[in-house]
C-alpha cells in the first residue's frame, strides 16, 4: 500500500508536459499550491515507473511514454551546467527556482535513475536520451571546482552562478557513495586516492559501532539504488551492516529517550532530515539534533537491514498515527509531543522509501543497477569484492 501511494505520488505530481516531478506535494487536500520540482525527485520518479509498471499500478505504455517524455526535457529545457543539473526548477516551465546551486549529488540521485530507466525499458528513444544525459556530465569540472583545485581528491558539493563554488566537498561519508560509483564508471581519470580518503568516523552507542551515525538517509540513500550486501571496499568496509547498524542505533536512542519526547520507544524511530514543526531540519541519532520528530520513510525504508523492526514500526504507525496516513504515505514528519503531523511528502523521501521497499521485497532495481557496465565498472575501481555480510563481523576487515 505504501509501495501504490508513493508511485501514485509521482504519476500525479510529475507534469505531464515537461514530466519534471514536484519536490514535495500536499498529502491530505486534492488541491497543491507546491510548483517547484527537483532534479533528485526526478530520478526516483524514473525509478518508480520502472516499479509501478513492475507491480501493474501503472499501465506500461503510458509509463514508458512518460519516461521518454521526461528524459528528452532533461535534455531541452532543464537548465544544466557542464550537464550537472540545478537542484529546483519550476515544474511547468523548468526555470531555475530560489537561485538554487548546481548540485552533484542532486544530479546523481537523477542519474540513478536515469540508468535504471535505460536498463529496465530497453527502449531505444529511451537509451538514446540516457547516454546523451550521461556523455554530457563533466566529472573533472566538479572534482576540480572547475579548475580552481587541480589536485582535488574528492567532488565538490556544487556551484551557484551568483556566488562561486560550494565551499564544502564529498570528502566524509554520507550519501555520497553513489556519487562515487558512477563517478568511477563514467569517468576513468577520476583519482583512485578519491574514495579511499574519504573520511569514516566511527560512533559507539549502545554497544553498536557505525560510520557517521546522524540521519538515517544518508545511509539509506545510496543503497537503495546500489547492492551493497555481502561485499566489502578497499578500506575493508561493509556498508550494508553499517546501515543496519545505523538503524539500530537510531531506535537504540528513540528507546532510550534521553529528551523524554512522546511515543519515542522501539516501535516509534526514524530521525532524519525531514518537516518538523519548525521547519525542515536534517534530524539524526545518536548526535541530533531532536525535537521530537521522526519521518517514517527513514524507519521503512530500512527494511533491507533491519525487517523485524521496520515491520514493527510500519504496523504501529498504521494502528497509532492513522491521522498522518495520507493520499500519498505516511506525513514526511509525525511530532506526537507537539500533536503534529506534517501537512507534506517530499518527494525524495518517498522515493528513498520506495527503492528500499522494493530491495527488501523484489529487488528489481538492485539487479537492473547491478547489470550494469558502468556500475560495475564504478564498483570495481573502488575496491568492492565478495565478502558474505555477517551481522556479528567488524564494520572493517581486510579479506
Amino acid at each position: 500500500m505504501l509501495s501504490q501511494r508513493a508511485v501514485s505520488f509521482f504519476w500525479h505530481q510529475s507534469n505531464p508536459i515537461t514530466g519534471f516531478t514536484k519536490d514535495r506535494a500536499t498529502n491530505f487536500k486534492s488541491g497543491d499550491d507546491h510548483p517547484v520540482a527537483s532534479c533528485a525527485s526526478i530520478g526516483f520518479a524514473l525509478s518508480a515507473y520502472v516499479i509501478g509498471t513492475h507491480h501493474h499500478w501503472l499501465n506500461r505504455h503510458a509509463a514508458l511514454s512518460r519516461t521518454r517524455l521526461t528524459l528528452s526535457h532533461l535534455l531541452t529545457t532543464y537548465p544544466r551546467d557542464h550537464g550537472w543539473f540545478y537542484h529546483f526548477v519550476d515544474w511547468k516551465t523548468g526555470k531555475r527556482a530560489w537561485n538554487c546551486e548546481v548540485s552533484s549529488i542532486d544530479t546523481s540521485i537523477l542519474l540513478a535513475g536515469v540508468m535504471v530507466a535505460d536498463r529496465y525499458w530497453h527502449d531505444p528513444a529511451v537509451h538514446s536520451f540516457a547516454k546523451k544525459i550521461e556523455d554530457q556530465i563533466d566529472w573533472q569540472w566538479m572534482l576540480t571546482s572547475g579548475g580552481t583545485m587541480p589536485n582535488s581528491t574528492s567532488l565538490d558539493m556544487g556551484y551557484i552562478p551568483e556566488k562561486g563554488w560550494i565551499p564544502a566537498r564529498w570528502d566524509s561519508y554520507c550519501e555520497l557513495t553513489m556519487l562515487y560509483i558512477q563517478g568511477y564508471g563514467f569517468d576513468s581519470k577520476l583519482p583512485a586516492s578519491c574514495w579511499k580518503l574519504v573520511r569514516r568516523p566511527v560512533i559507539n552507542f549502545d554497544g553498536i559501532k557505525a560510520v557517521a551515525g546522524g540521519p538515517l538517509f544518508m545511509h539509506e540513500m545510496s543503497q537503495g539504488f546500489y547492492d551493497l550486501k555481502n561485499k566489502r571496499d578497499e578500506v575493508g568496509m561493509d556498508y550494508w551492516l553499517n546501515t543496519r547498524n545505523a538503524a539500530l542505533i537510531n531506535r537504540a536512542y528513540c528507546i532510550q529517550n534521553p529528551n523524554h519526547f512522546k511515543d519515542y520507544g522501539p516501535n516509534f524511530w526514524g530521525l532524519s532530515a525531514c518537516d518538523t514543526p519548525t521547519g525542515y531540519s536534517a534530524d539524526g541519532a545518536p548526535q541530533g539534533p531532536d525535537d521530537g520528530t521522526i519521518t517514517p520513510t527513514s524507519a521503512i525504508a530500512a527494511l533491507p537491514y533491519t525487517p523485524t523492526q521496520s515491520m514493527e514500526i510500519m504496523r504501529s504507525l498504521l494502528k497509532n498515527h492513522a491521522d498522518a496516513l495520507g493520499r500519498y504515505g505516511f506525513s514526511n514528519g509525525i511530532n506526537p509531543t507537539k500533536d503534529w503531523n506534517g501537512p507534506d511528502v517530499i518527494g525524495i523521501d518517498l522515493g528513498m522509501m520506495l527503492v528500499g521497499i522494493d530491495g527488501w521485497n523484489d529487488g528489481l532495481i538492485h539487479k537492473l543497477s547491478s547489470e550494469d557496465p558502468i556500475v560495475q565498472k564504478g564498483m570495481r575501481r573502488m575496491g568492492f569484492h565478495f565478502v558474505k555480510s555477517n551481522p556479528n563481523a567488524p564494520l572493517f576487515a581486510y579479506y
